[in-house]
């Protein structure tokens, strides 16, 4: 797979976007520190309803997906939160912790395959089909 006709700014850009619910003040502060260029109003609207149409194609998996990203949460969080120094947070701030990073694998995730199957990368095969058959 070749990625030169595609800049990397600009799938930076698109991950960003998709990975968030809304695109907001932050997600734009965050391109900027990127080094993005400023967006006008028509060009932020355009991009919004691409981002929109990229992950409207990972909505089958959203419910697959989560359960991914809490089932790694628990797997690879659970051994960081019983190292010593965290022994003081309650189990109600590990709770917390675990979500946000179930949230944030989630995210990471659904970005990247909306972006893949937005590139045509890879695509939906019905049951019992490989890719490229």
């Amino acid at each position: 797979m070749r990625m030169n006709k595609i800049s990397f700014e600009a799938i930076q850009s698109e991950l960003l976007m998709d990975a968030c619910k809304e695109v907001d003040t932050a997600v734009l502060a965050s391109l900027r520190s990127l080094g993005q260029p400023g967006r006008s109003p028509e060009v932020m609207a355009m991009e919004v309803a691409a981002s929109r149409r990229r992950t409207a194609a990972v909505e089958p998996l959203s419910e697959l997906l989560g359960v991914y990203a809490h089932l790694l949460t628990q797997g690879l969080f659970k051994v960081i939160l019983d190292h010593p120094d965290l022994h003081s947070l309650s189990d109600e701030e590990k709770d917390a912790f675990l979500r946000d990073q179930a949230d944030l694998c989630f995210a990471t995730s659904s970005a990247i395959l909306a972006n893949l199957f937005d590139k045509k990368i890879i695509r939906y095969t019905k049951i019992g089909e490989c890719c490229g058959e």
